[in-house]
């Protein structure tokens, strides 16, 4: 399986599509602790249909359906999901490539089993505004709108298509379960591995 996803991966990369490969770059926007106001996230789904807000905080899940790590990660992501809705914690996930339409993401829904609102964000401007450079990664946002944690699942890939089997750290599954308990967070941000978008314009 390890082998066949690193395959993927390479032949991805190699074909030269919108996405690179790789970690994510640095980058100064949504840092963690940045407090976005109301009004600049985003309301409503793909469909126009209101976007779940959680009681505790909100996951922006940055997603890619041709990606083989953000298909890797999609089992886990699943069981996430409805696990948090019973904690106040929304799930929305955003599509930040420019060739991508509904049916791509809905066919992508059904088949990795992830019924999560959906936002297409064709010309990376919620993935610019959050700082988002990696498909997958994460940025959650707490019920003020204040930005807890930014970056990977976990620390499965060491690299660029290696993964050393199960993780070490589980950085989101972390997070979240403070946010549930109401610990208290002092925000970070980690690295994400995996098809990395294109710079965002100045």
């Amino acid at each position: 399986m390890l082998l066949r996803l690193a395959g993927e991966l390479l032949i991805f990369c190699a074909l030269g599509l919108a996405t690179g490969c790789g970690s994510t770059p640095t980058t100064s926007a949504a840092a963690p602790g940045f407090t976005f106001a109301k009004l600049r996230l985003p309301t409503t789904d793909m469909e126009g249909q209101p976007l779940p807000i959680g009681r505790l905080a909100t996951v922006y899940f940055f997603a890619g359906p041709e990606c083989p790590i953000l298909r890797a990660y999609a089992p886990e992501v699943g069981r996430f999901v409805p696990r948090d809705a019973d904690r106040g914690i929304a799930w929305i996930m955003v599509f930040p490539e420019f060739d991508i339409s509904a049916d791509l993401v809905k066919n992508f829904e059904r088949d990795y089993a992830l019924p999560i609102p959906a936002i297409i964000d064709s010309k990376q401007e919620i993935a610019c505004m959050m700082g988002a450079a990696t498909i997958p990664s994460v940025v959650v946002i707490d019920a003020a709108g204040t930005v807890l944690y930014k970056g990977r699942i976990d620390n499965r890939y060491q690299s660029l298509g290696v993964s050393y089997g199960p993780p070490t750290k589980r950085d989101l599954a972390e997070v979240l379960d403070a946010i549930a308990l109401a610990n208290p967070i002092a925000p970070y941000a980690t690295p994400a591995i995996g098809c990395v978008l294109p710079p965002c314009l100045k």
